[in-house]
């Protein structure tokens, strides 16, 4: 067993607070309650997962048509424990579909359907789509059609039930995509694809959702009100992509943009996070560094956060998931997986997407076995995803006014999931409360201290895979009693007793 930890004083279960109050930078924060509240801000969770997929250059890079089995396995084990119950998977024609001019669905067994396979057999919920279309500033019947018996192929003849939604066209809002914002077009293109799910009864099986654009503040609302209003009953799940500032995650300014985005979709429909990572802006000190870091790698494309692998990237991101999830989004996707998914400039080119927990080819191809390790904020995400299942209510938490410090709660048949971030760098002692309270019995907690660099403390197995610090037999939320959390700065807490 590796074991990095720390000890947080987890005190007296009682209304008092037997912890020490750390002074911070905001004098005018004189309450530490944090409450959990019987309010339910999503009655109906789909889970926090990951964006995966990809590996279209497996063969150029390898002479294999697919992973190794060891590759394939190191994957599943480390995906099992994560316990997503959403995956975003995308594809196009010359990867997927389409050999020498003519469809061929079987060029997607190798690798693919491998995937779906195993999303199949985990009971993962794959959004799946078309990351663009055909056809310039038209619509390619025939990629078109190809399209559609793609998606028939998959759920018809090879049985993934798994695909649950439909994402037509990746970000069509941006000047990278193939609609490059035409909305007219995005809008004829998802009334011609729904008439064709009709016509092979697809409609049924799928959930068409959008519009998927990518989103840096509030201006782009008119997409969400537009897909609403124009594909109403076509249209039945929402969803936007965003990759915000470390500065608008960590003053909350990013939940008030996300929330005026779901708060854009009729009430009772859901709203997802499609896509979810950090960009910096050029000039700031994140921004410069992460500059220097691609120019030093030869491996990095211009498209990666080279910070995936500092332990502080587990805090924002855990941060920036609980956000939306207070907000009242359904589901997030983290971008993401794996740095060989993805890469920039064409077949012969070895310049990645670095965005993920690992890199699972880093032995083979990109001289760096070490690469293929588990990075700091799989820590993080990985508990996020596994004890907030699909189906579990998410609860409303009362904040004190303290800088950076968010907390989320769900609840999934009759058990608990309590987490707690503090991305600013002073550290909060709070009282952890729950409104109309109960006594949670073996609540396993678990703890999360970045410290320099790639550097955390945490309590993990052999693997990598978190532990937990320690498990209470029972705390006691009831009348009004409190548990007294001390929270340092750059710090996670999760306690679950969800299985």
């Amino acid at each position: 067993m590796r074991v990095r930890y720390w000890v947080i004083l987890l005190c007296c279960l009682s209304t008092l607070s037997c912890g020490e109050n750390l002074a911070d930078n905001h004098q005018n924060n004189t309450e530490n309650d944090v409450v959990i509240d019987d309010n339910i801000v999503n009655a109906y969770f789909s889970g926090n997962g990951i964006q995966w997929g990809g590996y279209d250059m497996v063969e150029t890079w390898t002479g294999n048509a697919t992973l190794s089995e060891s590759d394939w396995d190191k994957l599943f084990t480390r995906i099992r424990f994560m316990r997503p119950p959403l995956v975003r998977i995308m594809v196009a024609p010359g990867w997927n579909y389409i050999v020498d001019g003519q469809y061929a669905p079987e060029k997607s067994n190798p690798v693919l359907c491998k995937m779906l396979d195993f999303c199949q057999q985990e009971d993962i919920r794959v959004i799946f789509g078309e990351w663009g279309h055909e056809g310039g500033t038209s619509i390619n019947q025939e990629w078109l059609q190809n399209a559609v018996n793609f998606l028939d192929w998959l759920i018809n003849t090879k049985g993934f039930t798994c695909i649950h939604y439909y994402n037509m066209v990746n970000e069509p809002n941006g000047d990278w995509s193939s609609i490059k914002g035409n909305y007219p077009l995005w809008l004829s293109l998802m009334q011609q694809f729904h008439a064709k799910l009709v016509q092979k009864g697809l409609d049924s099986k799928v959930v068409l959702i959008g519009p998927d654009v990518a989103v840096w503040n509030i201006g782009l609302v008119s997409w969400v009100d537009n897909t609403v209003s124009d594909l109403n009953g076509k249209v039945t799940a929402y969803d936007i992509h965003t990759y915000p500032t470390e500065t608008e995650v960590r003053d909350g300014s990013y939940r008030l943009m996300t929330e005026k985005y779901r708060k854009a979709v009729p009430a009772g429909k859901e709203m997802l996070m499609g896509e979810l990572g950090f960009k910096y802006k050029v000039a700031s000190e994140l921004g410069q560094q992460n500059l220097q870091r691609i120019a030093s790698d030869k491996y990095a494309s211009d498209d990666c956060n080279m910070f995936v692998y500092d332990a502080f990237y587990a805090i924002d991101i855990a941060d920036a998931l609980i956000q939306n999830m207070i907000a009242g989004y359904g589901g997030n996707v983290l971008w993401n997986l794996d740095d060989a998914m993805y890469s920039v400039g064409g077949y012969t080119s070895t310049k990645l997407k670095r965005w993920g927990f690992w890199n699972i080819l880093g032995a083979e191809k990109f001289e760096n076995a070490a690469d293929e390790d588990i990075r700091p904020w799989f820590y993080t995400a990985s508990l996020l995803c596994r004890y907030f299942p699909r189906g579990a209510k998410i609860h409303s938490v009362t904040l004190p006014d303290k800088y950076g410090l968010r907390a989320v709660a769900g609840e999934y048949n009759g058990g608990y999931t309590i987490a707690i971030v503090n991305s600013h760098r002073v550290s909060y002692t709070i009282n952890l409360k729950m409104e109309n309270g109960k006594a949670l019995d073996n609540m396993k907690v678990y703890k999360y201290l970045s410290g320099e660099g790639s550097e955390f403390s945490a309590k993990t197995d052999e693997d990598g895979f978190a532990l937990p610090d320690m498990v209470e037999e029972k705390v006691d939320f009831t009348n009004g009693k409190s548990v007294s959390v001390s929270v340092p700065a750059q710090s996670f807490y999760l306690m679950t007793n969800v299985e």
